[in-house]
């Protein structure tokens, strides 16, 4: 599959992978050639297809699939899936390491419908009827992955091996999750929420033409926030680069926050908490952004105001000097 990058996107990706003091981290469904292809140059973590594959900053290629996965159901998915593509032009699917992708894109869309149809059915009570698999339907997509293959799962995983990794041992205070991911996927979201699945979400503080606050993990009814006092996303990158920077400079150092004993070091607070979904109205996350450009412009501002911040501390730092 090609995947294709902004092209204002490596500029502040690049910025916000150099800052000491995050890790950033790119989990996709694509296969690892595809995020080596785009992203190996930066100084991150890569986790390809929905994070059963682990690369960590500049290393090798490691396995998170768990053990006795069972994919004996990969041949006969693979015929149903080479019958439908032979009958719909300009369809195409990815046979990747752990799942099965049929995409129609690009097919004729009223036509791609009825055949996706089809193929879910001819699926059902054929080849996966007994099968531990998950057939999850995209917009002009179906892909069939082992059952419990999901980003908000690979996660869990992923952490582990970045705190084994890096020694980490100072709670992680502040977490930016963006991403357009299919329903199912949307569990990293809630993995990450410190206060899911309570009632109670933080309130909306502003509102802006393109960062949507979205109360209760729901969009407003009117698809915009309401505020007496709306802030623009600058302020809210800017504020959100501050309190983290704030925070991360008081953070506990103790080395009860270990991992792999069964304690968290996620030390999450509502307000240190971001996720943002990219053109999906019904979406478990927090804001919405509406498009690519969106999300390019967001991490524009959210690495300028790190850079401010690392230039204020190194003036002070000059001036204790």
């Amino acid at each position: 599959m090609e995947l294709k990058l902004h092209p204002d996107l490596k500029g502040p990706l690049r910025a916000l992978c150099e800052d000491e003091r995050t890790t950033v981290i790119v989990l996709s469904g694509s296969d690892r050639s595809v995020l080596d292809e785009n992203f190996g140059e930066f100084k991150m973590w890569l986790a390809a297809e929905h994070g059963m594959f682990l690369r960590p900053t500049y290393g090798e290629w490691m396995t998170t699939m768990p053990e006795h996965l069972n994919m004996d159901w990969v041949d006969s998915v693979k015929h149903v899936f080479e019958y439908f593509t032979e009958r719909t032009p300009r369809s195409h699917f990815e046979h990747r390491e752990t799942s099965f992708v049929w995409n129609y894109k690009y097919a004729d869309v009223e036509f791609g419908r009825l055949q996706a149809r089809d193929m879910l059915q001819h699926l059902w009570t054929g080849p996966i009827s007994n099968a531990a698999v998950d057939v999850v339907q995209g917009s002009r997509s179906v892909e069939v992955r082992s059952v419990g293959v999901t980003k908000g799962a690979a996660i869990d995983r992923i952490l582990g091996e970045i705190v084994h990794s890096e020694n980490m041992i100072t709670p992680i205070d502040y977490v930016l999750c963006i991403g357009h991911f299919l329903g199912k996927d949307e569990d990293i979201y809630v993995f990450f929420d410190p206060e899911y699945p309570s009632e109670s979400k933080v309130k909306p503080e502003g509102g802006s033409a393109s960062l949507d606050r979205r109360p209760n993990g729901r969009p407003p009814s009117n698809g915009r926030s309401n505020s007496r006092n709306p802030q623009s996303r600058t302020q809210k990158a800017q504020q959100a680069a501050s309190e983290r920077s704030s925070s991360s400079s008081h953070s506990s150092t103790s080395s009860n926050h270990d991992w792999r004993e069964g304690s968290s070091v996620l030390d999450l607070k509502g307000e240190n908490y971001f996720s943002c979904a990219v053109g999906r109205k019904r979406s478990n996350a927090r804001y919405l952004l509406s498009s690519s450009e969106e999300v390019v412009s967001f991490l524009k501002e959210l690495a300028t105001a790190t850079a401010g911040f690392q230039a204020t501390c190194a003036d002070y730092m000059h001036v204790l000097g």
